[in-house]
């Protein structure tokens, strides 16, 4: 089973500006950059692998049937007489867990098909895959591991490779979406690196939609408009390192300089988290991280934190911390950036390492907040309310406001139609 991610999450308003785009292979620009991008490292065999028996694999396919799933098939022989049980083992990321498919020898005893349907991931993700076969002997054999893509065959897509990411784009959505996304990666290589122990062991995928009907091929309802307080939203973006990757739609009135620089950053900033103890803690701690990791729009964003702190009007971080709802939705996701901004600035480029090691050391959220500034939380919010320039930077006494629960990390935007 695929595991998943509880998030706290919040609707965003006409000002939220997170979406993250996925896409996949077709008749559009298809270029790999370079031959060194990093590969998933291949188990090794497993000892006494066989048994008595010595075995011969000929084939093994990988048929993408996207949107309905894909099949395994395999031609092997062993000496110790017919394939009796076969087993198809695969995973998307070398993160998560294997899922297993019951697999059909036929009946000659030298090969075996297993199908897989009604799966839930997006297309072009990755799919590592192996058999474990057993003869009517009793031998048991371990395949090597193969790699295939969930195909999209269906359409036309986009595609464009690098070190730091593997960028899928729909037709319909701007080609030059995938050379902003490669430089925009390139550009943030040093600083993902710098700032956490644990890389995410994989390249990660974006893909980027033209239009919510392909998305809901695989994700039902996910374009279905939703009401809160006046605001009507959808779902913009998933992200999800179970299928090490985001899914994005994209919005013609955001452009690809603001996917690319500013959506898909901030999503692997996302998957980072995963990597390092989880998206843990309140929304503005872990969307706020996120949002550090963002490439342009940064001044504005402060700006607009320290003219809330002038003017009074800047929320506490304590009782869940700033809103996302509503006329407020991009509080959350500003002040948890300049948060993040000021603990960097104020106790060095190493303070959002040591606080993500502590939080993947199971410390918690707050926890490792207050060990890397070694400052109560209160303390350290009028620290931080002070170095924003507050005229009164002893936090007000926070009123809590209710959250939603979503799974896993969806990103939420203003109802708006795709340019066709």
């Amino acid at each position: 089973m695929l595991r998943s991610r509880i998030f706290t999450s919040v609707l965003i308003s006409a000002l939220a500006l997170m979406l993250i785009v996925s896409g996949v292979l077709g008749g559009i620009p298809s270029v790999a950059l370079g031959s060194d991008a990093p590969t998933p490292t291949q188990p090794a065999t497993p000892e006494g692998n066989g048994g008595k028996a010595t075995w011969t694999v000929s084939k093994m396919n990988f048929t993408s049937n996207y949107p309905t799933g894909f099949t395994f098939d395999i031609e092997a022989e062993s000496t110790g007489g017919k394939i009796t049980s076969a087993t198809a083992f695969f995973r998307h990321s070398p993160e998560t867990s294997r899922v297993r498919a019951i697999g059909k020898a036929n009946e000659a005893g030298n090969g075996a098909t297993a199908v897989v349907e009604r799966i839930q991931v997006p297309q072009w993700v990755q799919v590592e895959y192996w058999w474990i076969l057993t003869d009517e002997a009793g031998n048991s054999f371990e395949t090597a591991r193969a790699f295939a893509e969930y195909e999209d065959n269906t359409r036309k897509w986009g595609r464009l490779e690098s070190e730091d990411i593997i960028v899928f784009w729909e037709e319909g959505v701007p080609d030059e979406i995938g050379q902003m996304t490669v430089d925009a990666m390139k550009q943030m290589r040093d600083t993902f690196k710098r700032r956490w122990a644990n890389p995410l062991g994989y390249v990660p995928r974006a893909i980027i939609y033209a239009s919510y009907d392909t998305w809901e091929e695989w994700s039902p309802r996910v374009g279905t408009v939703a009401s809160s307080g006046g605001v009507s939203t959808r779902i913009a973006g998933r992200t999800d390192d179970t299928w090490a990757g985001t899914a994005q739609m994209y919005f013609w009135e955001y452009g690809p300089e603001e996917t690319a620089y500013n959506t898909v950053t901030h999503e692997v900033g996302h998957l980072y988290q995963y990597a390092n103890g989880g998206a843990t803690g309140d929304f503005w701690f872990f969307e706020g991280n996120a949002t550090f990791f963002e490439v342009t729009g940064q001044d504005r964003m402060l700006r607009r934190v320290r003219q809330m702190a002038a003017d009074g009007t800047l929320p506490s971080l304590q009782a869940g911390g700033p809103s996302a709802r509503g006329a407020f939705a991009r509080d959350a996701y500003d002040i948890g950036f300049a948060f993040w901004v000021w603990l960097e600035e104020t106790y060095g480029p190493d303070a959002h390492r040591l606080v993500w090691v502590l939080v993947d050391q199971g410390r918690g959220w707050k926890n490792a907040l207050e060990t890397v500034t070694n400052l109560s939380f209160i303390d350290m919010e009028t620290a931080f309310r002070t170095w924003l320039g507050a005229a009164n930077p002893v936090a007000p006494s926070p009123v809590p406001s209710p959250t939603l629960f979503f799974f896993p990390s969806p990103t939420y935007e203003p109802t708006r139609t795709p340019k066709p």
